[in-house]
This record gives C-alpha cells, structure tokens and sequence, in this order.
C-alpha cells in the first residue's frame, strides 16, 4: 500500500526489489556524493550546517556521479542534479531534481523513485524558468534537521533513481 503524504512523498513498504507492473520510463545510478557545509554564527543567527547527498554542483563543492546521465524524458538532457539536501538548524530539507533547458514540459513521468523512496511529480515545486534549469524539488515535511529521510545509499555507493 503506497501513503501520499503533503510533501508528496509516496513511502511504499520495505523491500528493495520491483514492484509489479508499470514500467521505467528512465532509470539512472546515482553513485553517492556527499558534502556538508559549516557556517559560523553571526549575532542572532546560530551556527549551523547544511548537508548535500547524491549528485550535484553547487557553490561549496561538485560531488558524486551519475550514469547515464541523460533524460529519457526530456530528449537526452543532461541531468544536472538529483539530490537531497537538510540544514541541522533552519529545518530546510528537500529533494531537487535539475535537468538542462529551460521550459522542459512538468509531465511525462508520474513518480521520481530514489532507492525505496518514492515522490510524486504534482507535488513537487516546479520551476521551468531556473537559469538554464529546469527544476523540481520537493519540500520535506516535517523538516529533516539530521539527514533522517535522506533517500540515497551512503556516501561512494549506488542508488537506483527510477521515473516511472
């Protein structure tokens, strides 16, 4: 039985074999990255960190891999980030799927599947005009402060993302 929560998560019971029916509209091996990034405290603003696990370039640093790479969906695009991110103090925690291009169409696929974890494409934040990007990204609801509901294996190992 699959349970939608408001964040758009679809938690389906354990297990990590396939599910019957439906097929894989695009399934790419995330090979997991990790980075966290320490800030100081400044007057009233405590100190605190924010994590990054999966594969994404950002400001602080360029981590983890991806194969193939490319999007199914979108016309072989390149996928720019699929990962997931907390902060230990500010409760912000969320998954972020980028793919290359502006104006990429939100539909094609229904269900982002990270490892186990499932997210469903209408309930994430979609953003078609993002720089060059094209982004979703799905807020973690309650926030994540440790990294709990990470969805990605550890740091150096492989997770299976699958749109479906």
């Amino acid at each position: 039985m699959n349970l939608v929560s408001n964040s758009g998560l679809v938690g389906a019971a354990g297990g990590s074999g396939s599910g019957g029916g439906g097929g894989s509209n695009d399934s790419q091996t995330v090979t997991v990255g990790s980075h966290a990034e320490s800030f100081p405290p400044s007057g009233l603003i405590p100190a605190s960190t924010t994590n990054f696990k999966g594969f994404f370039t950002n400001i602080y640093a360029t981590e983890g891999s991806i194969s193939d790479g490319t999007s199914n969906l979108y016309g072989g695009a390149s996928i720019v980030e699929l990962q997931y991110t907390w902060s230990n103090v500010f409760g912000i925690s969320r998954v972020i799927l980028s793919i290359a291009g502006n104006n990429r169409a939100n539909s094609g696929w229904t269900t982002l599947t990270i490892g186990t974890t499932s997210y469903s494409r209408t309930n994430a934040t979609y953003s078609a005009t993002n720089g060059a990007n094209t982004t979703w990204s799905w807020s973690i609801s309650p926030a994540d402060l440790t990294g709990a509901q990470n969805p990605f294996a550890a740091t150096g190992q492989t997770t299976t993302c699958v749109f479906t």
